[in-house]
């Protein structure tokens, strides 16, 4: 299953798992703690490694005009993004405490974590390489697979963002009250 696989493939796949478990624990967690600084301090490193080892790696499914990147490297920018967003929130805070900022941070990451979700349960669920579904017989099903998945995945995600950390006091998670 893995000996095939690239030396940057395979360090993708170890920081994406190792993001995917930064990030759930530091939904467990309190906030504010030195805990949780250092732990998202990993996840940050983790997610930061997770999206550029991928970018050399060459598409497999349907590359972009004849480039070597494909429609899934698209969803590196996303990534990156969201993580640049959720970096700067927090250092803006950090200077303003102004909770605008915590919020945004709390937001900006909390969409990444969905991203990484999604990134890793589509793999999961459309190739056939991880002995979770057989190889699709038609594009159809591939896509509709990837669509479902990716829907059920945004849809937990943003509903808990919205109605968790959108509405009330930022600060509420620091004081560990829920």
């Amino acid at each position: 299953m893995f000996s095939d696989l690239s030396p940057l493939v395979l360090i993708h796949l170890i920081a994406a798992i190792f993001a995917i478990v930064a990030g759930a624990a530091i939904f467990l967690m309190r906030k504010g703690t030195k805990r949780h600084r250092m732990m998202g301090l990993s996840y940050i490193a983790a997610m930061t490694i997770t999206v550029i080892s991928v970018v050399p790696v060459e598409a497999t499914v349907m590359p972009i005009a004849g480039t070597r990147f494909g429609f899934f490297h698209v969803f590196v920018i996303v990534g990156f993004i969201s993580l640049f967003f959720g970096i700067r929130a927090v250092l803006r805070w950090r200077s303003t405490h102004d909770v605008k900022w915590l919020r945004a941070h709390q937001m900006h990451l909390a969409y990444s974590y969905a991203g990484l979700l999604m990134a890793g349960f589509s793999q999961m669920a459309t190739n056939p390489r991880w002995l979770v579904v057989m190889p699709f017989e038609t594009m159809t099903q591939f896509w509709m697979t990837f669509a479902a998945v990716n829907i059920a995945i945004y849809a937990v995600a943003a509903w808990q963002i919205q109605t968790r950390l959108a509405k009330g006091d930022p600060t509420r998670w620091a004081r560990g009250k829920r």
